[in-house]
């Protein structure tokens, strides 16, 4: 009996040449990492960073060369490569974690460390990082070694602005990009073609991650913890390498890193035009970062009335860093989350599902289309009152629309919050069985955070929590990175795939 095997079909080879494409980006970082394996003398950390190039680059290779006559032709085929390089990239930056643990066996090994020899806490620390989320599994930050503090940090900072972006960044001007440069949830460009746009995006956040290290050393951070606080805080990440957060720095440290944050929560655009254009109205000239300034300054305003009514503490700064934070993706943190009143809680989660601008690091649904509902009820209330001779004006940033594309943006954001909301239900529900002694409004902060790709926690998130648990917000951190819509694309698949069998 003879087996046939069937050739590739022109679409999984397109996707599996972009893949290894993709699957460059771990190596190229683990070989960016040695030079701080040596400067630190972490001899030891040297080959789990080879062991990841090696991983990496030899697939990567292999996929890229063997498929190399394949051509992005529709948007789904940009949406599975974006879903399925998100989900085995982190998996591949586990391995020094998991590596290190192993590798420093035989000398007095920090508990730290070796909870990452459990594959569960590498592949949750690699997933929160390259998803910029900032959860973490890490017992406590001080007692990592300098090659895996900066690990965290460089997923968090690769991760902020995306893989792909990186990727084109680096290629000709095709027409796939196009396709890519939207399969990673970003629409908007900066420059006539998509190559041009990624490349301004990395000189603008070149310039603004030097901007953050020097704003935080002048501010007295010590220049290694500046180092890897503006590379987590512009990219709105939030991993720290201390056990309390910004809660071991001083208030005029805190009050500095607040302005990286929210950079990190203004899209590239604004960003250029301010940049080259010298135009400080830029930062308020659309309805979304107008949206945002003024939630940045009533959210305070009114987490700090909560504060002050639970606690009888005047917590303006916490108050206005846990705000910023939340809002911005960010993650950071000041003060123990737990100690909170459900109702500042609630708050916080409210600000992490909405998010800063589309167009920027930050997750969660993002202001664009908050400012869509928004104009969507206005729109209905405007029709309740129109009169039988009138006619309805749809205008949207100066542009008038036709009544389709009004509905279309509307229903647009509308199915993303309700796969949101659902995506969250699901989690929430998971989590309230797997950490049952914590309360609703602690697994639903938790679950937002991770979807948010947020990074503050109730206290859920810790190397004890079941792995079904770890997975749940492994989940979430990957969907949420990703807009939802990709996985499933992915997940419809591998369904009709299965079928087919």
């Amino acid at each position: 009996m003879k087996i046939k095997i069937r050739p590739l079909s022109p679409h999984v080879r397109t996707i599996l040449h972009y893949v290894g494409l993709l699957l460059h980006v771990p190596g190229v970082m683990a070989l960016a990492s040695l030079p701080v394996c040596i400067w630190f003398g972490e001899y030891y950390a040297i080959l789990p960073f080879l062991e990841t190039a090696i991983a990496s680059l030899i697939p990567g290779q292999l996929f890229y060369r063997i498929f190399s006559e394949s051509k992005v032709t529709r948007l789904r085929h940009s949406l599975l490569i974006a879903a399925i390089s998100w989900g085995i990239i982190p998996l591949l930056g586990a391995i020094p974690f998991l590596a290190i643990a192993h590798t420093t066996l035989s000398t007095p090994t920090p508990q730290t460390v070796l909870e990452f020899q459990y594959f569960w806490n590498a592949a949750f620390e690699a997933f929160s990082g390259f998803t910029s989320t900032g959860l973490t599994v890490t017992l406590h930050e001080n007692e990592l070694p300098h090659s895996l503090q900066w690990w965290r940090s460089l997923t968090e900072w690769i991760g902020g602005v995306g893989m792909i972006v990186l990727v084109l960044s680096v290629l000709e001007p095709s027409k796939d990009a196009d396709q890519l440069y939207k399969a990673e949830a970003r629409q908007q460009r900066i420059a006539l073609t998509v190559t041009a746009t990624v490349r301004r995006i990395w000189w603008i956040y070149f310039i603004y991650t030097g901007l953050s290290i020097l704003l935080l050393y002048i501010a007295g951070m010590p220049l290694w913890d500046a180092i890897n606080h503006a590379f987590t805080g512009i990219s709105t990440g939030g991993f720290s390498i201390r056990d309390q957060s910004l809660g071991s720095y001083s208030p005029v440290i805190r009050l500095a890193i607040i302005p990286v944050m929210i950079a990190g929560a203004i899209s590239f655009p604004i960003h250029y035009q301010l940049i080259k254009q010298r135009r400080l109205s830029a930062l308020w000239q659309d309805s979304q970062h107008r949206a945002l300034w003024l939630l940045l300054g009533l959210g305070t305003l009114a987490l700090f009335i909560e504060n002050r009514w639970f606690s009888g503490a005047f917590l303006w700064l916490d108050s206005l860093f846990q705000w910023v934070s939340a809002l911005g993706t960010c993650g950071f943190e000041t003060v123990d989350l737990q100690t909170w009143s459900p109702s500042a809680k609630l708050l916080l989660t409210l600000a992490m599902i909405v998010g800063g601008a589309s167009g920027s690091t930050v997750g969660g649904l993002k202001l664009k289309r908050l400012v869509s509902f928004y104009k969507g009820v206005l729109w209905r209330f405007q029709r309740l009152t129109l009169q039988h001779h009138q006619l309805m004006r749809y205008q949207l940033e100066n542009k008038v629309l036709t009544e389709t594309e009004a509905n279309r943006i509307i229903e647009t954001a509308a199915i993303l919050a309700v796969l949101w909301l659902g995506a969250i239900a699901l989690g929430v529900m998971i989590l309230l069985h797997v950490a049952p002694e914590y309360d609703f409004i602690d697994v639903l902060f938790e679950a937002a955070s991770a979807l948010g790709s947020v990074g503050l926690s109730a206290g859920i998130t810790s190397p004890d929590l079941h792995w079904l648990g770890k997975l749940t917000l492994i989940l979430l951190m990957w969907m949420g990175r990703l807009e939802i819509v990709p996985v499933l694309v992915l997940f419809s698949s591998l369904v009709n795939l299965g079928r087919s069998l």
